[in-house]
């Protein structure tokens, strides 16, 4: 899996809204890309189908009410927007971006083009499965108080 996809999913993961959120979060993923060094460019690349997991357990520190909140995002898909444009990209346009901004290989994706526009009529879309191993952490330290009897 690409470095560079990682990073960029984690400083747009870093920035989205909290779970808890759930209209706002996926407004936030469909209105912002993910970060990428030429953002004026035609293509784009957009999260869809965010899977979360929340867990809690135990906080390794020692301390019994000590728990870690645990969030974990990954996305199902991931979908390359041609900007403004109701076409699809031209192919080679579409192997370019994604083997030099994103250091994927485009022969080992089933890319799928969609006749529904990006959101909002955002542009012509084409989706395909994220990478394996793509995906964003965050941990809180929970400390809870045992409550006092009087």
């Amino acid at each position: 899996m690409s470095e560079q996809l990682q990073q960029a999913y984690n400083t747009l993961m870093a920035k989205a809204p909290g779970a808890a959120f759930q209209k706002a979060r996926a407004l936030y993923l469909n209105k912002y890309p993910l970060p990428q060094a030429d953002s004026k460019g035609p293509l784009r690349l957009y999260v869809c189908d965010e899977q979360l997991q929340e867990s809690v357990q135990p906080a390794n520190d020692g301390h019994p009410n000590h728990r870690l909140a645990i969030l974990q995002s990954r996305p199902g898909q991931l979908a390359v927007v041609h900007w403004q444009q109701p076409h699809p990209p031209e192919t080679e346009q579409l192997r370019s971006y994604l083997q030099n901004t994103w250091d994927l290989n485009p022969d080992d994706l089933k890319i799928t083009p969609l006749s529904a526009p990006w959101f909002r009529d955002g542009g012509h879309q084409s989706r395909f499965a994220a990478p394996v191993g793509l995906g964003w952490q965050q941990q809180t330290l929970l400390t809870l108080q045992e409550g006092k009897e009087k």
